[in-house]
């Protein structure tokens, strides 16, 4: 496993699907990150800052609070090529909520990292890459409703260490 984002803090929902072993029995096929980081929707990638713990959470928090929580649900397989390093990511894609994903991004990013990503922004789960396009397809829906964002803090062995949790619309504001 290549350790590059040991020590780096994200933004992640941590969505609680009722199905999840379904999702869980693909990723430990085709995800190296099986079993150390849980099913995830990453709204702020990896990234070094001087940000304080406390000054993130507060951050965080005033925009969590134009937020309620909401509903989203998955379904359906898909592939992206990052041509980087030549290797296909299986995403599990959205059916309901991404346009709300993709705003709470949109504003970690201009109001907390203050930077712009070189990509287009996709919402998704990730469930492991592989070298080609495999013959893979998933029918099943999974739904959660969102209310709360946590701040991970990716450990030695890149395992997920959840620093931060805010709720959405002030709800659960708790920090571990």
């Amino acid at each position: 496993m290549n350790y590059i984002n040991k020590g780096k803090r994200d933004v992640i929902i941590i969505p609680e699907f009722s199905n999840v072993q379904v999702i869980e029995e693909i990723r430990e096929k085709y995800d190296e990150l099986y079993g150390i980081v849980p099913p995830h929707i990453t709204l702020a990638f990896p990234f070094d800052s001087n940000i304080p713990d406390d000054i993130l959470k507060s951050r965080l928090t005033e925009i969590a609070a134009d937020f309620k929580p909401f509903k989203i649900r998955l379904k359906g397989i898909s592939f992206a090529l990052d041509k980087r390093v030549d290797i296909y990511y299986i995403f599990l894609d959205f059916i309901e909520g991404e346009e709300k994903i993709k705003a709470l991004h949109k504003r970690i990013y201009k109001e907390i990292l203050r930077e712009e990503l070189t990509f287009d922004y996709r919402p998704h789960i990730t469930l492991g890459c592989t070298k080609e396009k495999i013959d893979l397809s998933l029918d099943e829906e999974f739904e959660s409703t969102v209310d709360q964002l946590s701040v991970e803090l990716i450990g030695e062995n890149e395992e997920s260490n959840i620093i931060i949790r805010v709720g959405l619309s002030g709800i659960n504001q708790t920090e571990k």
